[in-house]
């Protein structure tokens, strides 16, 4: 045998197993070498340890409803085996076949195996076409490991026969179709008020000698489950039932870019499976302890960091919250807020934990005590920052009114400043170290710097937000004193704080200033972006410098140039960084890097791919909304602002349902010169209606109004002020085309 040959032989067996060498395996990376790619994880990831064979295996974190899955389309119709070398020390478990609805179609039982052991389901009969769900589930009494998965062709000689729907979709469907073959029933989604009596059929696959009462092409009324007769060769009927679900409603777009569409439906539904409200399970699940600490019920809540980890992070929590509640998950965010509020204690010194179980205790694998525990200043005051993004979206009054939320608040901007700032005494919150002592930046790869830009940066935002906050409580002498410090704290920023050379003075921001009085400006990642994304950068030639200066370093991505960052949530902020600033096809470069990366393994394989990690699903939804359309929402005021964003590769953009306090909002860009709202409340709306550069006139409705100019961020734009009645529109259309 030549060489060659005998290293694909090899190969063959090392990833569809000895039992089946030789044999077509249908399953996608069988033995997890490839970082676990093809599968689906909960509660579940693989390991680079204790493989039967290689180097991963895929373990199953102790509970029955804890699994690894892996959705397969037959691609001949024939008897398989399903095989897998299995190891569990108690007995429990299962593995078989599922439909994409997660029913159990077909199941073997696993025994007690304290070392690998071949476990087999013979002879099972598939048809070609066919798309099914291979899974693994775990058991209550022990972890569940698995390796060298197969599927291949059994020596079973004849070929089954079926009479049945293999495949089946409308035109207007919204996810995949569920079809049981058992119990010969379809159930399909379509949008929230969709036309259910006039769907159109665009795949009918049935066996290949059956016929069926309807056909591919059709326009059928599914107000009602449809009875369909599948009739095979000898005339034998079989009747399926086939029922179309009309989905809750959400957050929709349509847009001239199908790309774009298409992921943020797939944003909006990943968002879904983070979500942990009403569950009960492990608390204290790590990368180094898989199975916790113990069981316990959820509160309100949802996934906000490693995917291998049962916790919500408070900085992967506040870039989440936005898109949070545009997934309608308004109740989980409050509850996540109240929770971290309560947890900021004196004997913290005022500090918040970085992050908590999913049953709202501490979580200890970044909590040992009081005294120890990760913390990092900007986290801090984003919490203030992104309560004001809540509030304005919400129109929620539990956001400035409620006790723990407000003690928070205030406490975060006096006491909590006074006792970090000993090191060099200016006002700016300090950092004493890494992050079990309390880190300055958010950049965790770099220095350890006693103040950093993205820490300042943040407590300017929440200073701004604070004092909006006093404003909304009628508090208005206290809001002005804080507007002021506001005013203080940014002019220090750009005169004193971030000038490193004041004979260069438009040379780049300091980023950093390190325990012995070192001023640096260089890229620091966070440190550096989040000073132009924050605001607190006074628009002009010098900030336009510093956000090339971060494109410069950014290059195109992972690995392009020496600073940019191997992680792809760190890539999630660049969009709003740049669309402040009108620079619009950056801002479009990164969230098409961000959605292109989502299926490729994250830096850290035993979390899962990049889109697993939750703040990419959750970051796209607000970067489209906040973003790419420029919402800007004020729900307490009953006021909006709209900014159409689009690049050049999308013409236009609508987004439908979009629920802003007791406002639900339709609003459609088309690209930079028309914007139409609809607004859909009992409560009259005051829409501020923008388009970047001078325009002397802006036509609303078929009347030419006379435009209003000003500057926002550096950028002039140009503005009518549209009152939209009570379940009325408008159209804003810039007058030159």
């Amino acid at each position: 045998m030549k060489p060659t040959s005998l290293a694909v032989v090899l190969s063959g067996i090392l990833l569809g197993g000895l039992a089946n060498a030789g044999e077509h395996n249908v399953i996608h990376n069988p033995g997890f070498e490839d970082k676990g790619l093809g599968w689906s994880y909960w509660f579940s990831n693989i390991r680079s340890d204790g493989a039967f064979e290689g180097t991963y295996r895929g373990r199953i974190a102790i509970g029955a409803d804890h699994h690894i899955s892996q959705v397969i389309t037959v691609p001949e119709t024939a008897y398989y085996d399903l095989s897998a070398f299995i190891k569990n020390d108690k007995q429990g478990g299962q593995f078989g076949l599922k439909n994409l609805d997660g029913e159990v179609l077909l199941s073997k039982q696993v025994g007690a195996n304290k070392q690998y052991s071949l476990n087999k389901i013979k002879n099972i009969a598939l048809e070609q076409g066919e798309i099914l769900s291979v899974f693994f589930s775990g058991s209550d009494k022990s972890a569940v490991s698995i390796d060298n998965v197969s599927l291949t062709k059994s020596k079973k000689g004849k070929q089954p026969k079926f009479n049945q729907i293999v495949q089946f979709n409308v035109t207007e469907q919204s996810g995949t179709t569920t079809i049981n073959r058992n119990t010969q029933r379809i159930e399909f989604t379509v949008p929230f008020a969709t036309d259910l009596s006039q769907l159109t059929i665009s795949n009918l696959l049935a066996s290949p000698e059956s016929q069926t009462s309807i056909r591919q092409g059709d326009i059928v009324d599914f107000t009602k489950p449809v009875s369909v007769h599948v009739i095979n060769e000898k005339g034998k009927a079989e009747k399926w039932t086939v029922t179309a679900i009309e989905s809750e409603k959400e957050v929709t777009i349509a847009s001239s870019n199908t790309a774009l569409e298409d992921s943020f439906n797939w944003a909006i539904d990943k968002t879904k499976q983070f979500v942990m409200t009403g569950q009960s399970g492990l608390v204290n699940r790590d990368e180094n302890n898989n199975d916790g600490s113990g069981t316990a019920n959820y509160i309100p809540s949802y996934w906000a960091g490693y995917f291998d980890r049962t916790a919500f992070y408070s900085r992967d929590f506040l870039h989440q919250a936005s898109g949070g509640w545009l997934a309608g998950l308004g109740a989980e965010n409050l509850s996540m807020f109240q929770t971290f509020a309560r947890h900021s204690t004196e004997p913290r010194k005022w500090y918040t934990l970085w992050a908590i179980n999913f049953d709202g205790t501490p979580h200890t694998i970044d909590y040992h005590h009081d005294d120890y525990f990760v913390r990092e200043v900007p986290a801090q005051f984003e919490f203030v920052e992104k309560a004001l993004e809540q509030y304005r979206w919400t129109g929620d009054d539990r956001y400035i009114y409620d006790p723990d939320l407000w003690q928070f608040y205030t406490k975060v901007l006096t006491d909590y400043i006074a006792l970090h700032d000993d090191q060099e005494p200016n006002g700016i919150a300090e950092g004493y170290g890494g992050i079990f002592e309390g880190s300055a930046t958010y950049n965790e790869r770099g220095e350890f710097p006693i103040e950093a830009g993205d820490g300042i940066g943040s407590q300017y935002q929440a200073t701004v937000a604070y004092a909006a906050m006093l404003e909304a409580r009628g508090e208005t002498d206290l809001a002005a004193e804080w507007q002021e410090k506001a005013v203080e704290l940014k002019r220090f920023f750009n005169e004193e704080w971030s000038i490193k050379d004041p004979a260069n003075p438009l040379d780049n921001y300091v980023n950093i200033i390190q325990k012995d009085g070192l001023r640096l400006n260089d890229f620091g990642k966070e440190n550096s972006w989040f000073m132009p994304m924050k605001l607190i950068t006074e628009p002009g030639e010098r900030n336009n410098n510093y956000l090339d200066f971060i494109s410069y370093n950014l290059g195109e991505g992972i690995g392009s140039t020496p600073e940019a960052p191997y992680n792809i949530e760190a890539y999630t902020y660049i969009p709003e960084t740049y669309f402040p600033y009108n620079r619009n096809e950056e801002a479009w470069k990164w969230m098409n890097y961000i959605i292109n990366q989502k299926d490729l393994p994250h830096e850290r394989p035993t979390q899962g791919t990049n889109g697993d990690y939750p703040e990419i699903s959750f970051t796209f939804i607000s970067n489209t909304i906040e973003g790419l359309m420029g919402i800007e929402p004020n729900a307490p005021q009953n006021r909006v602002v709209t900014a159409s964003h689009l690049p050049q590769d999308v013409e236009w953009l609508e987004v439908e349902y979009l629920p802003m306090g007791e406002h639900e909002l339709a609003i459609r860009h088309e690209g930079l010169i028309e914007t139409s709202l609809t607004n859909t409340s009992e409560q009259p709306l005051e829409w501020e209606a923008r388009f970047y550069d001078k325009h002397d006139t802006i036509t609303v409705n078929g009347t030419v109004m006379k435009a209003k100019k000003k500057k926002v961020n550096g950028v002039i734009l140009s503005y009518v002020i549209v009152n939209v009645p009570a379940n009325g529109k408008a159209t804003a259309t810039l007058s030159i085309r």
